[in-house]
């Protein structure tokens, strides 16, 4: 279990990392434009994390309520009985799409770094 659960956070920070990576390609106009007009690096960056984090927390309050329901299904459809919700699993998951989602913004963030706004405004 532990190997397919290091195995999940793997392959999902891969797609956060190319989820962000192609929203800053797709972006770099309006980054460099910020840039140019005295943006700092770490005011983009945390442009971009709040962004991604935003979504992290409404897509994990989503998927919690989701998972409610249907582990209830499951658990009736399979075993006969409902199945308990752990409320301690909350924090180690909140803690773990924070890893995840920094872990995952790393190579866009170096990217987002190496973007020059002279070259990104005049379509190089």
């Amino acid at each position: 279990m532990l190997l397919i659960t290091i195995l999940s956070l793997l392959s999902t920070a891969l797609g956060v990392s190319n989820l962000v990576s192609a929203n800053i390609i797709e972006r770099s106009r309006e980054l460099g434009l910020l840039k140019a007009i005295g943006a700092t690096n770490f005011g983009v960056i945390f442009l971009i994390l709040s962004e991604i984090f935003i979504s992290g927390i409404f897509g994990g309050i989503l998927g919690y309520f989701l998972s409610l329901g249907i582990s209830k299904i499951i658990g009736i459809t399979v075993f006969g009985a409902a199945i308990e919700n752990n409320f301690v699993v909350i924090p180690i998951v909140t803690i773990l799409m924070i890893f995840v989602l920094l872990i995952g913004s790393l190579p866009a963030i170096k990217m987002l770094l190496g973007l020059q706004p002279a070259e990104v405004l005049h379509g190089r």
